[in-house]
């Protein structure tokens, strides 16, 4: 498994990441999952919004998941945070097959994950 450090280096060179550099850290980010590099301590770190509207560090069990690199590790948390987002949407539909204007806004929903989701499938097996 490459170091954090070498996986920040990654992320640097990565021209699909976005530059989000502040006082005191570099960082990049790539579908919303970002990796920063403290200047003073010279720690890394991987944070994910998993929905919300702030960052949470990763679990210890996701950070295995970056042992093959940034984009993988990047495409494969996206990926598995699609399945998530699909298995509630596939939970909701038939609590409300009756209401068909949120039977229809729950497919729509479905359908843009579904076509992200195998948009960054593609993208990961191409690696």
């Amino acid at each position: 498994m490459p170091s954090l450090m070498e996986i920040f280096d990654q992320a640097k060179n990565d021209p699909s990441s976005v530059n989000l550099d502040g006082r005191g850290y570099e960082s990049r980010m790539m579908h919303g999952v970002q990796i920063m590099c403290y200047e003073e301590t010279g720690e890394i770190k991987i944070f994910n919004p998993r929905g919300k509207e702030y960052y949470e560090e990763l679990t210890p069990p996701e950070y295995l998941l970056f042992e093959g690199g940034w984009r993988r590790g990047v495409y494969t948390l996206v990926l598995q945070s699609y399945r998530n987002r699909l298995d509630i949407i596939e939970k909701k539909i038939p609590e409300i097959l009756n209401n068909k204007k949120s039977l229809t806004s729950l497919k729509e929903r479905r359908t843009g994950i579904l076509k992200k989701y195998f948009k960054l499938t593609q993208k990961l097996n191409q690696l």
